[in-house]
């Protein structure tokens, strides 16, 4: 593990501009850690191929890569549901808590699909779920559910989500 890592146990953290992640690394048992998602909450999918700038010196993704790829699945969600990283009123949503579970390797040039979903949303956020699995194989490689909050960057506080990112996020609480 990376000397930018700090151990709580056997649950690794870093704080990489303000945002806490926490990533249970593979051969570590952390149950209270354990990302179990339904896969029903699945609604979204995207495919991306690892590249040589995300390895590190072993050919595996690093962390700090991973949390990128993680991103950019949330941000093309985001992005295909109508919801713009800051809207006209200068709100948009941010990540707060990001926890990842690693069950297995990733390396170069493997082609990964992410499944994206939105478990129950408040008020003022919620959590976006993540998927990661080899395409050729199948085999879940990692989870991650990413917490989020709506943002005010004129009043520069957490906001209530407004109706229509409610409605883009969980549509079929709308639907009648």
């Amino acid at each position: 593990m990376p000397q930018a890592y700090r151990m709580i146990g056997l649950l690794a953290y870093r704080i990489i501009g303000g945002i806490i992640i926490f990533a249970n690394t593979l051969g570590d048992s952390v149950s209270k850690q354990e990302l179990v998602f339904d896969d029903n909450l699945f609604v979204f999918e995207t495919v991306m191929r690892v590249r040589h700038t995300e390895i590190d010196l072993e050919q595996h993704v690093t962390i700090e890569s991973m949390t990128a790829l993680l991103s950019e699945a949330r941000l093309r969600f985001l992005y295909a549901r109508g919801i713009k990283e800051v809207n006209a009123d200068r709100q948009g949503l941010i990540i707060d808590k990001l926890q990842l579970d690693i069950m297995s390797r990733i390396r170069v040039r493997e082609e990964l699909l992410f499944e994206v979903g939105v478990e129950p949303v408040y008020d003022n956020g919620g959590s976006i779920v993540i998927k990661i699995t080899r395409m050729h194989t199948g085999e879940v490689v990692a989870k991650a559910r990413q917490h989020f909050r709506n943002y005010d960057f004129n009043l520069d506080k957490v906001t209530k989500l407004d109706k229509s990112t409610k409605e883009a996020l969980y549509p079929h609480l709308f639907r009648l």
